[in-house]
This record gives structure tokens, sequence and C-alpha cells, in this order.
């Protein structure tokens, strides 16, 4: 890379998707992982990838230690990456052009892609349109948020550029695989997150919104991006997406009625960062591969 990068990888028991992760990072000048107290092994394949590793308190989110990690790295262009998103050959080239042809950006949006039971989801709100996330960003130029879903903000003035869709060049989100999994965690912890977030940015409870936002959203997700076209698994996750965002907009008013702030769910908190000794003998040499 002409333009020097720094990845940061935030991870839990995320072994069965971090090596692949970490493995397609080799072309970054420097990579950053953060073990959040990991008991099946991830540490281990961390040590053979990242430059520098550290260890954290386990957060509900990885916001707020992507922010103390963002502090350690030596470069000004940033990757925010978690351990289920990987990138393909074909963006990392189309990555370099773009920071060469746009180095007063201040931030570059990647394509982006779900796939669910690892095959990629062509229809409702999560995969029925071809989506981009803001994930490397310049440290100068774009701020990192402590809030679930609101990751990065540009700073005023600052612009960004798009890498398009072309092909295999998007980043494939293994998002979930099992239903199971996937309504735990939005019907039990992100709604929770999701209002938090919404609350901690000046939203406030209307009883209409509640009551019409739902469904607005479960028409979006069944029609407007083709759910019914995957038959029964379109209807399921659009109703578990329905949920999702039932239980949010009902759990703004929970959090406003109650006047709890952000710092309960830890998103204003900045963690600490513990560096780990670093074994030359499990030391993976990336730019050597």
């Amino acid at each position: 890379m002409t333009v020097p990068v720094t990845a940061i990888v935030i991870f839990r028991n995320e072994k069965s998707l971090l090596e692949g992760c970490l493995q397609a990072l080799h072309w970054c000048d420097e990579l950053i992982a953060v073990d959040m107290q990991s008991s099946d092994g991830s540490c281990e394949i961390a040590k053979k990838y990242a430059d520098r590793l550290f260890w954290a308190k386990v957060y509900p989110i990885a916001e707020p230690t992507r922010i103390a990690a963002a502090k350690m790295a030596k470069n000004d262009w940033i990757l925010l990456i978690d351990p289920d998103e990987h990138i393909t050959p074909q963006l990392t080239n189309q990555i370099q052009a773009a920071l060469d042809q746009h180095p007063n950006a201040g931030a570059i949006r990647l394509p982006w892609w779900y796939y669910f039971k690892r095959k990629r989801l062509d229809g409702t709100i999560w995969g029925g349109g071809r989506a981009y996330k803001r994930m490397l960003i310049h440290r100068n130029r774009c701020m990192i948020r402590p809030y679930c879903n609101r990751i990065t903000e540009l700073m005023i003035g600052q612009k960004e550029f798009t890498i398009p869709h072309n092909g295999d060049n998007h980043i494939h989100h293994y998002w979930s695989d099992s239903y199971i999994e996937l309504a735990k965690r939005h019907l039990t912890r992100y709604c929770h997150l999701e209002a938090a977030a919404q609350y901690a940015n000046g939203n406030r409870f209307k009883l209409i919104h509640a009551i019409t936002h739902p469904f607005t959203e479960l028409k979006r997700c069944l029609k407007d991006y083709d759910g019914w076209r995957l038959g029964p698994r379109g209807f399921l996750l659009s109703a578990i997406y329905f949920m999702y965002v039932l239980l949010s907009d009902w759990l703004l008013l929970f959090y406003q009625l109650i006047g709890k702030k952000v710092e309960r769910l830890s998103t204003t908190q900045i963690p600490r960062l513990i560096e780990q000794p670093m074994d030359s003998v499990l030391k993976y040499r990336r730019k050597a591969a």
C-alpha cells in the first residue's frame, strides 16, 4: 500500500470467523487486535496475525473499545472491521486505488453484503440492496462514535468517497448462521442498544411513530426489498426485523421515562486496553505472505 492503513479488529469468541478476517488484512501496514476476554482460542489465532494485541473488558458493543484502539494506531487511515467481515482481493486493490486518488477524503465507504448461513442474502432490509459501510476513515477528518449502528461521523466540511459494487468486490458480512441466534441478538440485546443510541442522539418517543413505524419497515422488508421472493426465509427474517423495530421504538420510551443515560450500556466510557506480549514463534509474517 502506498498509503499506510491500520486495521482494528475487536473480537470475543470469534474463532470460526476470525482467521479468515485477519488473513484478508495482510495488505494493511498495521493490524491491531483487541480481545474482550475470549475463551475459545480466538486469542491464539490473533497472535498469529496481529502486530499488536490488546486485552479489554467485555462491553455490550465494540464501539467504545474501537475508540480506545484507534488511539494506539500509528497511521492516520484506519480500517474498522469486525471478525465476521471478510475483504476480498478485488476490493483490496480498489481500496488502494481509492486512497491514492482521494488523499483528502475524510472517509471511504466500502461495498458490503449480508451473508446468512454463509450464503449471500438477496432480499429483506438486510440483503435486498447494495449496501455500503463507512469503514475506512481518516482519524483527523472523521470521528468514531460510541453508539450502536452509528460508528462514525464525518467532521464538518469533510467529504467521503464510495467504492461502488462491482462483481465480488464487496465485503462478505457473515452475519448469522441460525434464526435462533439472530432473533436472540436482535430481540434481547440490539433493540436495547438501538433505543439507547436513539436516546443519546436526542430522539424522543412519539406514539404515532411507534405504532406505524414497525409496519412501515415490515412493508419495506417484504415488498420494497423483495423479502417475499425468498419464501419462508424472507418472511421469517422480516418478522424478526419487525419485532426488532417494534421493541426498539418502545424501549425508547422506557429510557425516556426513567431518564436512563447511555452510561448504563457503557457507551460513553472508553475502556482501558492492556497490551499483551507477542510470541515471535506464533507471529505470522503477513508481509512476507
